[in-house]
């Protein structure tokens, strides 16, 4: 996998409008990580918060079913 700052460093072999346009994307990409993070912090706050625990056969058995 390529690092940002390594991704940052490849684009002075393009174009300056191909750069820009990679460029782009890759801002794209960050924010939308960026964005994916916060909804997961504001999850796991909202399971942290909650009083209920969940049976690790329960939990379990969810995330088998989510990963087939």
């Amino acid at each position: 996998m390529v690092t940002l700052n390594e991704a940052y460093a490849r684009l002075a072999n393009l174009s300056e409008e191909r750069a820009q346009r990679v460029l782009s994307l890759i801002e794209d990409l960050a924010e939308l990580e960026a964005l994916e993070n916060a909804e997961d912090v504001v999850a796991a706050r909202q399971v942290l918060a909650s009083p209920e625990s969940v049976p690790w056969e329960t939990l379990k058995a969810e995330l088998d079913e989510l990963h087939r």
